[in-house]
């Protein structure tokens, strides 16, 4: 199973900074990238 390596530090440091949460360069696009490469990588 592939470990997720999202950093939450960071991603609360770019919150802090008023970056977006989605879009292409948004805090979360990492972590829902890594979650659905693990989801069709499942089934």
């Amino acid at each position: 199973m592939t470990k997720l390596s999202f950093d939450m530090e960071a991603a609360w440091q770019a919150l802090c900074d008023g970056k977006d949460l989605t879009y292409e360069d948004g805090i979360l696009t990492p972590l829902i990238k890594q979650l659905i490469e693990v989801a069709v990588m499942t089934h």
